[in-house]
């Protein structure tokens, strides 16, 4: 099986022998880039790992940018003769949507959800640090109960420099102080450890509403960069999202 995860910053291509997810790679989701752009880079990497285009049967696609999965729809059916499964969450029977709009919810999301109940069970909260900080609420009996969504942590980052004039950029790290000594340390004092206690912050309040016990999950890109939220996560997955577009297309 072969899976494209289309996200607003990179696309994630997994590929699966069985149940076990043994490559993947990153492209740029860049939405100005035309068909070849994304053709090249994935037969390249198939070419380098020796990944024959016979050994895949099934193609699953869940995107969260509109504008680019044609580009994907048309590579599997152009170059792998495949008619790819599109995932639509609103559509699905294997979890149940308990809020306002199905229609609504994000098919990373629900993949998300989907992957942590099966392979936890009970009562769970899926926190994905990607391009937006999702707390996604998933019950033992297979319901998504609702979602919680933050600008991600690179996204905060950005716009911090991007919508002020004397801010540098500066990576995203880990500070050895929370009160910041020059521009760029307060810079990372304040979006890293500002977001430790959104994140605790935020489980501690679903947590309440829940009233019962839950376990938390990490994915996503910088699921392990906040290392000190190491002691309310019960578990870190960063393929959370492929694994659960390998049991939608199972």
């Amino acid at each position: 099986m072969v899976v494209f995860d289309v996200g607003n910053t990179d696309t994630v291509v997994g590929f699966f022998r069985g149940d076990e997810l043994y490559q993947k790679f990153r492209i740029r989701s860049l939405k100005s880039e035309n068909s070849v752009f994304f053709e090249y880079r994935i037969l390249n990497f198939m070419l380098e790992n020796n990944i024959e285009k016979n050994s895949l049967e099934t193609a699953v696609i869940s995107s969260v940018v509109p504008v680019l999965t044609p580009f994907f729809v048309n590579f599997c059916e152009k170059f792998l003769s495949l008619a790819p499964i599109v995932v639509e969450p609103a559509k699905s029977s294997l979890l149940k949507i308990g809020i306002d709009n199905p229609e609504e919810l994000g098919s990373d999301l629900f993949l998300n959800a989907l992957s942590a109940h099966r392979r936890y069970g009970g009562n769970l909260i899926v926190v994905d640090f990607g391009t937006a900080l999702t707390f996604t609420v998933v019950t033992g009996e297979g319901e998504i109960k609702g979602v919680s969504i933050a600008p991600g942590l690179n996204t905060a980052m950005k716009a911090l420099f991007s919508e002020t004039s004397l801010l540098p950029e500066v990576m995203l790290e880990r500070p050895d102080s929370v009160i910041g000594r020059n521009t760029t340390h307060s810079m990372q004092a304040g979006i890293y450890y500002g977001y430790e206690s959104l994140i605790r912050g935020l489980l501690s309040r679903i947590k309440e509403e829940l009233d019962s016990p839950v376990k938390v999950i990490a994915t996503g890109g910088l699921s392990s960069v906040i290392t000190e939220l190491n002691d309310i996560l019960d578990d870190t997955d960063p393929d959370l999202t492929l694994k659960g577009m390998y049991y939608y297309g199972s």
